[in-house]
Formats: structure tokens, sequence, C-alpha cells
């Protein structure tokens, strides 16, 4: 990122204001300790967004400490938010996190591998009152094409898919080193993920630069223009 894009990340970071002051102290916390959350220029794009959209059923992959969870739930009083965690120690510090919201009894936090939970959600949400409304992805980088196919028979046909961290962090682009090529397998399948969904013709797509890059999707009939 160049010393332009680092001044005004800076310049909008000063206009935040987090929505309550349990949110500011679990983004803190999260921040001290070096945990994935939403950048805040991410947060001040979905919070307005959220709020036009109105989701009541919302499904996310990736809990981390569970702020983008905690963040839903507060924006929206009257949703229900599914989401799921596989590291056991995310899982223990998501869940000192619920127990001091408030929100938390409308949060659920299933524990396990995407892949199979959503499979066990496929067989427990066949009917469509059951499917949501909201997907947020923001898990394994390598994963997203799986995850989305995985989810879409849980969702409704009007749902609208986030996927955050597109760019990852400059790795997509080459303005972050990559040492030893560590993230190069997950470079090339955010690649893949990228050019697969703005292949589908029964997708609209928005790849926007928000943040670390946001994949905002919906479904649509591709023979009715």
């Amino acid at each position: 990122m160049g010393t332009y894009d680092q001044r005004t990340v800076r310049l909008l970071d000063s206009y935040y204001s987090p929505l309550t002051q349990e949110l500011a102290r679990l983004r803190q916390r999260s921040e001290e300790n070096q945990v994935p959350l939403i950048l805040r220029e991410t947060e001040n794009f979905l919070v307005p967004y959220l709020r036009a959209k109105q989701p009541s059923h919302i499904l996310e992959i990736g809990t981390a400490y569970g702020y983008s969870a905690c963040l839903f739930a507060t924006l929206l009083p009257h949703a229900e938010v599914t989401t799921i965690e596989r590291s056991p120690y995310m899982i223990e510090e998501a869940k000192k996190t619920l127990a001091d919201f408030s929100c938390a009894d409308r949060i659920h936090m299933i524990e396990g591998e995407g892949s199979e939970i959503l499979a066990r959600l496929r067989e427990e949400r066949r009917e469509p009152e059951k499917r949501f409304d909201f997907l947020f992805i923001d898990a394994a980088k390598s994963h997203y094409r799986d995850f989305l196919v995985d989810s879409e028979e849980l969702l409704t046909e009007n749902a609208v898919i986030v996927c955050d961290n597109i760019l990852m962090h400059g790795l997509l682009t080459g303005d972050a080193d990559d040492p030893g090529r560590r993230h190069r397998t997950s470079k090339k399948r955010m690649f893949e993920f990228l050019d697969y969904i703005k292949r589908r013709e029964d997708l609209s797509v928005s790849l926007l630069r928000s943040g670390d890059g946001l994949a905002i999707i919906e479904f649509h009939d591709p023979t009715s223009h």
C-alpha cells in the first residue's frame, strides 16, 4: 500500500465511530491480539448497507473473536446470526466474547470444519423459511469458492453474499511481499474464485476496493434483461 493510501486510510479511520462501547472494546482487544477482524473501512460500508437490506437470517463463515457476528446482531435487533468457526482457540475466545454481549442470545456459534457444518445445515434447513438472506465469508481464503458453492442451497433467492479480504492485504496485487511464497496457493485459489464468480451468468458481482477488498454477490436470472 502506497503512502497516499496509508494517509487516506488514517484520515478515514479518524472519522470512524463504533456502534457501541461493547464493540469498541472488542475491536481493541482483537487488534491488540492481532486477531483478524473486519477493518474499520469495511465496517463503515457494511453498517449502512445492512441497514438498507435488513437481513433477518445471517450466516457467517469465520467467527474469530466474534466481532462481526456481534456487529450484525447489534445493528439488526431482529436478526438471528449463525456463525461457523473451526479453530479451538478462536472458539474459546468467541465464547468469552458472547458471554459479555447482550445480543448473544441471537448468535449461534457452530464449531467445526466449514464444509462439514454446511453439509449438515443443508439437511437441517431444507424448508425455505429456514434459509439465510445474508452470507458473510471471512475465513480461509483458499476455500472461498467451496464455501460459496456449499452455501448456495442454504440461501434465499434474494440473498446477498459478501466476501471479505479478497485483496489479501496486498498479496493478490503484489504490493505485499510473500517470503518463501507461503501464500502462493491461497493467491492462486483467490484468483480462481474471482474468475469463477465473474463467469457465472446467474450471479451479479461487484468487486470493491473498500477495506481489504470486498466481493458483493447477488443471484439473478440471466434470461431477464
